[in-house]
């Protein structure tokens, strides 16, 4: 080996230790990956760049930049990747023993915060009191302890503090004599306290919540019921006077009717004895009515006795209602709309009806207008070897009838089914209910165009959105049209107005009343 290899291997070498201890002694580790977080203090306290960052006491990373923002200290520190930080973290400031070096102290928070990602902002920061602040303390606390020791010695000075212990004793001495001369009656009242007590801690729970109850019932009856005492007490008052000027006029006349009364009685005695003879007579001949009846006697007897009658009637009320019960329960909207498509220079415009009797199918009428035309008749005629064919088109009224399903729930969505007639051709359609005012809709109809002339051959297939204002009775709808057929693809915009049962009842009842 040349002199020239070897000094090239202990270069390397040597290059390779070198760089191992600077990343080392830098803080940095090989294949170690590192997130980055964010701090804003009113106070540093001292922290530098390069501190230390601690998770729980365990040593996690750096202070990597520390700089002003908005008159505050912005303070962007690293942590480990696997070390997890959550949206409700705390930070601190706290000091390597009492004259130590600065770092960062991190309590991770909860779990069911949400981990903090990287580059976020921990809000919660702690303050710990600083070396001096506890000097300062400490001062103050030896300054009052040394006046609480000057007004002792004040307060004990002049033989105070003699004289305020035998006064004490004395105190003691006498009271002592009293509690053993009243022992018993002291006992016993000692006892007495003691069953107030337990008796008391009983039944003030319920004793308070009944007041409480009472006082809130009382509140309310009074807080509801105001404006009708006061015109309770109102009336009274007026009562009490009327009764004061009218009960003699009253009793008076109450009197002259109970004579005439009396007197009428006198007069027509036979008359009275007569008319509850015949009222007797009436009763009798009804009860002997009833008895026949109660015996099933008769067409009447019949009616009542026998259960066929009532289930027959039953029955028959029943099926009368069931097709007015489920008008009642179903839902019914009424449409106005237009639409243009571009392509195929398509207008329609008409009115249609939805009938939903439940929430999974509604049915689907409509009429419309014309633009385009629809093949009445078709001929082909063949002379002297050339064909030729006639189309007859007519401009009148299209129609749809539909019927929809609801087949499958996508959670928040829904995926509707529907087939029957759109334009006056076979139609299969479908919705994608969005939420209650947007879904997308697409249909496939017009299968019957290669009979028109200048037409294209595949069926028309509309694909669109339709949305409905929640607080007004209008729609719009936009999509593409004619999406299989190149030469007349396009766009189609439409709109209209959609009324259902509450509308209409509220725009019924706005209407003047014919007299």
């Amino acid at each position: 080996m040349n002199n020239s290899l070897k000094v090239g291997i202990f270069v390397l070498t040597i290059s390779a230790i070198l760089g191992f201890l600077i990343i080392k002694f830098s803080g940095k580790e090989f294949g170690q990956s590192y997130k980055d977080y964010y701090v804003y203090f009113t106070d540093a306290q001292g922290l530098s760049k390069g501190a230390d960052v601690q998770v729980q006491g365990v040593k996690a990373g750096k202070v990597e930049d520390i700089t002003f923002e908005e008159g505050k200290v912005k303070v962007k520190f690293k942590v480990r990747q696997e070390i997890p930080i959550y949206k409700d973290a705390k930070v601190l400031i706290k000091t390597y023993g009492l004259m130590g070096d600065k770092y960062l102290y991190i309590e991770p928070g909860n779990p069911s915060a949400g981990e903090l990602s990287s580059g976020g902002v921990i809000q919660n920061i702690s303050k710990m009191a600083s070396t001096e602040e506890m000097i300062d303390q400490v001062q103050v606390a030896a300054r009052k302890f040394a006046e609480l020791m000057d007004n002792l010695n004040k307060a004990t000075g002049d033989d105070r503090l003699k004289k305020l212990i035998e006064d004490f004793d004395k105190f003691a001495y006498n009271t002592n004599d009293l509690v053993v001369e009243n022992k018993e009656d002291v006992r016993r009242a000692i006892a007495n306290i003691r069953a107030i007590t337990a008796e008391l801690r009983q039944k003030l729970p319920s004793i308070t919540e009944n007041l409480d109850k009472t006082l809130e019932n009382t509140k309310n009856i009074t807080a509801e019921n105001k404006e009708d005492i006061r015109k309770l007490i109102a009336n009274l008052k007026d009562l009490s006077i009327a009764l004061k000027e009218k009960a003699p006029k009253t009793l008076d006349s109450v009197d002259k009717a109970a004579t005439e009364i009396e007197k009428a009685v006198s007069e027509n005695r036979q008359d009275l004895r007569i008319s509850i003879e015949n009222i007797k007579k009436a009763s009798d001949n009804l009860n002997q009515i009833l008895a026949k009846v109660n015996e099933g006697k008769g067409t009447l007897g019949k009616l009542v006795n026998e259960d066929s009658f009532y289930n027959n009637v039953n029955e028959g009320v029943k099926s009368f209602a069931e097709p007015f019960k489920v008008v009642k329960e179903s839902n019914l909207e009424v449409m106005m709309q237009g639409e243009k498509h571009t392509g195929n220079k398509d207008s329609k415009a008409g009115a249609a009806f939805k009938f939903i009797p439940t929430d999974d199918r509604y049915y689907y009428v409509g009429i419309l207008s014309n633009s385009q035309g629809y093949v009445d008749k078709k001929e082909e005629i063949t002379s002297n070897g050339t064909t030729t064919t006639y189309v007859t088109k007519k401009y009148g009224i299209l129609f749809d009838l539909q019927y929809a399903r609801k087949v499958l729930n996508l959670g928040e969505y829904q995926l509707w089914a529907r087939f029957g007639i759109k334009d006056s051709s076979a139609d299969i359609g479908g919705d994608f209910v969005i939420n209650n005012n947007l879904k997308l809709v697409a249909d496939l109809y017009r299968f019957n165009r290669k009979d028109l002339i200048n037409q294209p051959n595949n069926p028309q297939f509309d694909v669109g959105f339709e949305y409905r204002f929640s607080n007004y009775p209008i729609f719009v709808k936009l999509g593409g049209s004619d999406l299989l057929n190149s030469s007349v693809r396009g766009v189609y915009i439409g709109g209209g107005f959609v009324f259902t049962d509450n509308y209409l009842k509220y725009l019924l009842g706005s209407l003047p009343k014919v007299r």
